[in-house]
């Protein structure tokens, strides 16, 4: 099995290609010229290769990058600071490309003398528009294209607890009959839930309701300003322990599967660990969704360092009580900014079109904002490898993910920009229990929507994890399906005997505001940029 890895050209060779290149304009012969990344869509049209101009730009830039990147990753760099100095390479040489500006783009000038300007007057009307309505950032969504609880989040559930941090979704039955052990969904705290419950057709949840599980989602609320001081441990408490002690009092059982995606993975792996450094055997399985626990570099074999990572993100996000969601959405646009933000740019103002409709998109610019202590002591977890270390204490427990003895299916993706694959594989590895990992051929976002296809599919091994992700990429086998399917086959043996279908709630947790909820709804809060 091969997975595509971007390949820059060592140093040395920088000053010599960029001569070639410009020998080549005499009739010299080039040696062979530098290739933008794979995913790199923004140096697809063939004029990049064809004219002689914008190859000449095209191979210039690129060699000019390489020679960047190579200096921010070169041993002179300090091994905790090489990360940062690897992100800040990045984004600076992403807003430098050709293609982002109207005399280089070789589609934009085709487009203004086809269009005889027209295409220019559109995107200065998107240029207007967006720094009047979207902060000054190009669109990536037409505004009002679809509705929460029609379009997006629709699958039938009501609210059966609310807390001041987050309300508790349980799904109406769609079989005559379900699993007894019940599903827990826990959330990223910097998105909506409803990643899980997408669009239908397009949703996790309703595809677990159609296999016949009973299945819950945390929704978190838009913290204002009297959740401002709430950090990890506030979180943990009245989030996934909380919503725990609700799950089994409905469904009277003592075992959930637990499901943690992106830093939602944090919440569950650190629940499984605190009930197993308890001794209570209430985890049935855990899932782990583009997930990390264990945040070694992969370069130095050390903790990345919680220094570098505040110093980073403060810089790119400030210093207030509440973090809002418009700067944490900036911030994962700058981690692949070529196309979360400079192609947006292109097409909008350069080409003078707008975005079509896209439900990933519409859910990723709902976000909500993170009080400054959670986010610090998730950096801090993070960037000290609290978790996977065994250092970290919530609730009056030390929590050891070695301890985790449940089976885990783990699922990472090959183009995550946020949460690399090896990482993924590292932190489930740690896990006492055997774990079944599976890699998705598609980024960190676009793997969890995954309903059965043709052109689904995975790698996987059947096999004890080894060491080195490498070791484990070279033995896995390509699967052509959807790896919703191979989780719902693989919780229905873990998931006891059929009962009878449940409704939503019960005495003591009555069903209340149908779903999606009021704090998926609740319109963003107005604050103060800073």
């Amino acid at each position: 099995m091969s997975v595509p890895r971007p390949r820059w050209p060592a140093p040395a060779r920088c000053l010599s290609t960029l001569l070639a290149e410009l020998a080549g304009q005499t009739g010299l012969p080039l040696p062979r010229p530098v290739r933008p990344e794979p995913d790199d869509r923004r140096h697809h049209d063939p004029a990049w290769n064809s004219s002689a101009y914008h190859r000449t730009l095209l191979q210039t830039y690129l060699t000019w990058r390489s020679g960047v990147l190579a200096a921010a990753s070169a041993p002179v760099v300090p091994p905790r600071w090489r990360r940062p100095a690897e992100f800040l390479a990045r984004t600076l040489t992403d807003a430098l490309s050709p293609a982002n500006f109207l005399p280089t783009h070789p589609t934009a000038l085709r487009a203004a003398v086809t269009s005889r300007g027209a295409s220019l007057v559109r995107g200065a009307g998107n240029l207007l528009d967006d720094l009047a309505h979207n902060r000054g950032h190009p669109a990536k969504m037409p505004s009002g294209a679809f509705t929460l609880g029609r379009d997006l989040a629709a699958t039938p559930g009501r609210v059966v607890y609310r807390n001041h941090l987050m309300e508790l979704l349980q799904y109406q039955p769609q079989t005559p009959q379900v699993h007894h052990v019940p599903l827990l969904l826990l959330p990223a705290f910097v998105n909506k839930y409803y990643i899980y419950d997408l669009a239908p057709g397009r949703s996790l949840v309703q595809w677990a309701v159609r296999q016949g599980f009973t299945v819950f989602a945390a929704s978190l609320r838009d913290p204002g300003p009297a959740q401002a001081t709430a950090g990890l441990e506030d979180y943990f408490r009245h989030v996934p322990l909380q919503a725990l002690q609700v799950v089994e009092d409905i469904c009277a059982t003592d075992h959930t599967h637990l499901v943690g995606l992106c830093a939602g993975g944090i919440f569950a792996g650190a629940l499984a660990a605190w009930l197993a450094a308890g001794h209570e055997h209430r985890t049935a399985s855990l899932t782990l969704l583009m997930a990390g626990l264990d945040y070694t570099d992969p370069d130095t074999d050390q903790p990345m360092g919680a220094t570098q990572l505040l110093l980073l993100s403060n810089g790119l996000m400030g210093r207030k009580a509440l973090i809002d969601s418009h700067r944490i959405s900036d911030f994962f646009d700058l981690l692949r900014s070529g196309d979360t933000l400079w192609e947006p740019l292109a097409q909008g103002w350069l080409h003078g079109k707008r975005p079509a409709p896209f439900d990933i998109v519409a859910w990723s610019q709902d976000g909500i904002a993170v009080p400054r202590p959670l986010f610090n002591d998730t950096m801090h977890l993070m960037g000290d490898n609290l978790l996977a270390e065994g250092r970290l204490q919530l609730v009056g427990r030390q929590l050891r993910l070695k301890d985790v003895s449940t089976d885990v299916f783990a699922v990472a993706s090959v183009r995550d920009h946020i949460v690399p694959w090896p990482t993924v594989y590292h932190g489930a590895r740690a896990l006492g229990g055997r774990t079944d990992f599976h890699l998705i051929p598609s980024g960190h976002v676009g793997s969890v929507i995954n309903p059965p296809r043709p052109k689904a599919g995975y790698w996987h091994a059947d096999c004890p994890l080894p060491p080195n992700p490498l070791h484990w990429q070279a033995t896995a086998r390509l699967h052509n399906q959807s790896w919703w399917t191979a989780w719902t086959h693989w919780l229905a043996p873990r998931s006891g005997p059929h009962v009878a279908a449940r409704p939503c709630g019960n005495d003591h947790h009555p069903a209340a505001t149908p779903a999606p909820g009021t704090y998926a709804q609740a319109p963003p809060q107005k604050r103060p940029d800073g």
